[in-house]
């Protein structure tokens, strides 16, 4: 389905521009680490919100095409995860994140390894993410039939 495709590459290649090209390229240029991390965190909620619009399309679209019967699709299957770690994200790690930077976390050795921690988390699952929507991309939802030679 080409719409399909169209939502996934939009979803999956913002991810990839933002997280591996765009806020790489603040922190590198800005000069300042506080505002290359408020800037990095505005651009990952955009693009946070656009998966989740991409991501509940492409599921109501899954169930209507396969008339709710997608109990043995893989790929609605891990759409459904890619939406969930999407709002793990959005809605937990982000704002915990936020949260530290508020208080004076540089010098609160609890804080920084907090603030490291969730850091990590944050960039295994955008990794994770990342990676879960580049195998949507190159994949289908048809099954692969093998041709015997004769």
């Amino acid at each position: 389905m080409i719409t399909e495709r169209l939502l996934l590459t939009l979803w999956v290649g913002s991810l990839c521009a933002i997280g591996y090209i765009a806020v790489p390229l603040a922190f590198a240029n800005l000069g300042d680490i506080t505002l290359a991390g408020d800037y990095a965190s505005k651009l990952f909620s955009a693009v946070n919100f656009l998966g989740l619009g991409c991501g509940a399309v492409l599921i109501i679209t899954k169930l209507i095409q396969y008339k709710f019967n997608v109990k043995h699709l893989w790929r609605f299957w891990l759409l459904v995860l890619m939406v969930i770690m999407t709002l793990v994200f959005s809605f937990y790690l982000q704002p915990q994140i936020a949260e530290i930077k508020q208080l004076n976390w540089q010098t609160d050795q609890k804080l920084i390894e907090q603030f490291s921690l969730l850091h990590t988390i944050s960039k295994n699952l955008y990794l994770i993410l990342s990676l879960f929507g580049l195998v949507l991309v190159v994949s289908t939802d048809k099954q692969i039939q093998l041709i015997k030679a004769s």
